[in-house]
């Protein structure tokens, strides 16, 4: 019979499989968490996940002063997660070299800074200290998950605590194959379970984690109620509200002018892979409803598209052409993103597709996060000399020069500019109403202007030179945009956009205001040409209708800029081709605000921006590594299994009958009917017949005269004692003996 075993050994076979399930699960965490950056840094992140587990193992397998041996094992493993979170060695860690400890200062204050400001997936040269706080917050992940598994032997505990460090993850950069990375974790969890097993199972808790799931499940389906995407909103948690809570990003068309509120975390909206940073376009507003400029454009088209899409822009004279690749992050949006006037677009799939007059473009289902298309567009820039000699408008929408002046007002339709003479028509202030004094200073604003352009050109250049302020009070009393052109003269893009437009219009200038993301050009990058776009560049501005032109983009929010050379927004403005007679009818220089913009006031300003990565983010090839190491974890103790077989088999006819005495009893161990090491091999017989069926008689006994008998057995015992060992395995049924080929308690001790 099998003898004693050293303590220590037996420890460590009974932690195999626990150490092979916090292997898996520290394995998917690690490979998860690598989305959280651009370009992952894989070979740190797999050092400290496998520098995590060694702690529970040092437990498992110490022996005599396992607690002590295991807290030293721990505080080395501290010393080189720190060393490999600021791209050190530990002999700087210990030392204390100066620019190792500088490092490791700034982790905490400078990493919990940059997560606020961060957008993921993130750059490490752009956020050090924040990609150095992952990588620590990582490592003691791994050290507790693996010792619940291994050490405390609570798996479920093991697998909640993985769970929320994978949430994290997805919460913040949603994976791109969400159905693969669910059941893939899924299945991880579950050979978790299995492999672990559960110190002891009751009812009780049972029922609790029943219950709790349920509660779970309840709660799901409620707050899929708020959802606004059917019928899949209920299962797809990224649309789920719960009172204020937060879902995807999303543009708001409302032009509301109230102070404006961020998250404290900026959401990241897109990459965009193009030539240069372009404002991203979704709808425009065309009707001034007395208040604010909202949409009310109708439908032009509707059609069908399955992944290509042709769209005929209203873009006119000699626009250039740009193509751009967009990824959206955690954004939803009905609307086409797109940079210009869209003529082609791939990579939407299958949706039904509005076009309004408005050249906005409306897609159902709606596009979600991680979607990436590639789309054409126009962008029309014919600059300051060609539009000052623009022709007279000749056909205009009357919706475009429709103003309701305030509340309880009546609708005044404009004069087209030009109808009454060379200059636009002039009209009673008091037809305006609560506007009236904003009629009066566009007409000082506009001076002598006899062309829509110079009109324009004034306009927006007073314009740039006011306030910009994202905490501006709603006005009492006077409607929002007198408030801000006559009192506080302070605001933000809204209150810009809806001003210029609604003066233009006042002239008789067909205008509206455009709602989109702007482009910061301090975050182009030129060496890989791509730009994000986050949450905080959502932004208005407004779009000018020019006989033989058609749109011009134009912007006069001091802190932005449209990529139009006859805007004074835009750095290529110039009037240095205008002969001398017009030039002076002009701003002579693009104009930048007259006092410095507060930091504080403006989006972060990201120096280096890099391009769209696969939003498994490094993570795809990575992931199918889990399922491959899974199936190498479930497969070793079968191998382990067959090599104890042959090495049982091996030896003299004495070891040779003995090993298949020792193979039966494996095997009744992995049937769930361990043999008592206190009976005789004659009860061990009558029991193994008893419970299972399986006669043993024949092999127990040669194993007890090959043990007790002095004379060296018969020749050809081992092989009876084998063949014995057969007979008895095909007495139990095929279905019993794969059963117990598929258990591996026989293993641990």
């Amino acid at each position: 019979m099998p003898g004693a075993h050293d303590p220590s050994m037996r420890h460590a076979g009974q932690a195999v499989l626990p150490l092979a399930a916090a292997g898996a699960l520290v394995g998917l965490l690690a490979a998860t968490w690598s989305g959280l950056w651009r370009e992952a840094p894989t070979g740190r992140l797999a050092l400290v996940a496998a520098i995590g587990v060694l702690p529970a193992l040092v437990r498992v397998t110490a022996g005599r002063r396992a607690s002590l041996w295991a807290s030293l094992c721990a505080a080395v493993v501290a010393i080189v997660a720190l060393a490999v979170a600021v791209g050190s060695d530990p002999v700087a860690v210990i030392l204390g070299d100066g620019s190792t400890w500088s490092a490791l200062g700034d982790i905490i204050p400078d990493g919990l800074g940059n997560a606020s400001t961060t957008p993921l997936p993130l750059a490490v040269d752009r956020a050090p200290a924040l990609s150095a706080l992952l990588i620590l917050v990582l490592a003691g992940a791994a050290c507790l998950v693996a010792w619940q598994i291994v050490v405390a032997r609570r798996p479920l505990a093991g697998i909640i605590a993985a769970a929320a460090g994978l949430a994290y993850r997805w919460t913040l950069v949603p994976p791109a194959r969400p159905v693969l990375a669910g059941v893939l974790t899924l299945v991880i969890a579950l050979a978790v379970l299995r492999l672990a097993g559960q110190r002891r199972t009751t009812r009780a808790n049972t029922g609790r984690a029943a219950l709790t799931g349920g509660i779970i499940v309840v709660l799901a389906v409620l707050g899929s109620a708020g959802a606004d995407r059917a019928p899949a909103s209920w299962w797809d948690w990224r649309d789920w509200t719960f009172g204020a809570g937060q879902g995807p990003t999303s543009l708001s068309l409302k032009q509301s002018y109230g102070p404006l509120t961020y998250p404290d975390e900026p959401v990241l909206v897109a990459r965009v892979e193009a030539d240069e940073p372009i404002p991203l376009r979704a709808v425009g507003l065309e009707r001034f409803d007395g208040t604010s400029f909202v949409q009310s454009a109708t439908e032009a088209e509707q059609g069908t598209t399955r992944g290509h899409l042709r769209l005929r822009p209203d873009a006119q004279g000699d626009p250039r052409t740009v193509t751009q690749k967009i990824t959206l992050g955690n954004a939803r949006t009905p609307w086409l993103l797109a940079g210009g006037r869209p003529v082609e677009v791939d990579g939407v799939g299958r949706r039904e597709v509005t076009v309004y007059t408005d050249a906005a473009v409306r897609v159902q289902p709606a596009l979600a996060g991680d979607t990436t298309y590639t789309v054409q567009t126009l962008i029309p820039d014919p600059g300051p000399a060609a539009l000052l000699r623009a022709g007279r408008y000749t056909d205009v929408d009357p919706e475009l020069l429709r103003i309701v002046p305030g509340q309880g007002g009546d609708l005044v339709t404009v004069p087209i500019w030009g109808s009454t003479g060379p200059g636009a028509a002039r009209m009673d202030p008091q037809d305006f109403r609560q506007y009236a004094q904003v009629y009066e200073l566009s007409r000082r604003v506009i001076g002598d202007a006899r062309t829509p352009y110079t009109a324009v050109n004034r306009i927006e250049a007073y314009l740039r030179r006011l306030e910009y302020s994202d905490s501006v009070k709603r006005s009492i009393g006077n409607p929002d945009l007198v408030d801000f052109l006559l009192v506080s003269k302070a605001g933000y893009c809204q209150h810009f956009a809806g001003a210029m437009a609604l003066m233009l219009r006042m002239n008789g200038i067909p205008a509206r205001v455009a709602v989109g993301f702007t482009s910061d050009p301090g975050r182009f990058d030129r060496e890989k040409q791509s730009y994000e776009i986050i949450d905080r560049d959502a932004h208005s501005w407004v779009e000018v209708q020019f006989p033989g032109f058609g749109w011009l983009p134009f912007d006069p929010t001091p802190t932005r800029s449209v990529p139009n050379s006859a805007s004074v927004s835009s750095s290529a403005y110039s009037r240095d081709d205008i002969d001398i007679d017009l030039a002076g009818a002009i701003e002579p220089a693009p104009v930048r605000p007259t006092a410095p913009i507060d930091p504080a006031l403006r989006e972060p300003a990201f120096t280096d921006v890099g391009a769209p990565a696969d939003n498994g983010s490094g993570a795809g090839a990575w992931l199918w590594t889990i399922p491959a190491a899974l199936l190498l974890l479930l497969v070793t103790p079968l191998f382990a299994k067959a090599v104890r077989r042959a090495r049982r088999r091996r030896g003299g006819e004495r070891a040779r009958v003995i090993g298949a005495a020792r193979e039966l009893e494996s095997l009744l161990v992995d049937l769930g009917h361990p043999p008592d090491p206190s009976a005789t091999t004659a009860e061990r017989a009558r029991a193994s017949w008893r419970e299972l069926g399986i006669d043993a008689a024949a092999v127990y006994g040669l194993a007890s005269s090959a043990r007790f008998d002095p004379s060296p057995p018969p020749v050809g015992s081992g092989d009876q004692a084998w063949r014995a060992l057969t007979t008895a395995r095909r007495a139990i049924g095929w279905r019993k003996r794969v059963r117990a080929g598929l258990r591996f308690r026989s293993l641990r001790g």
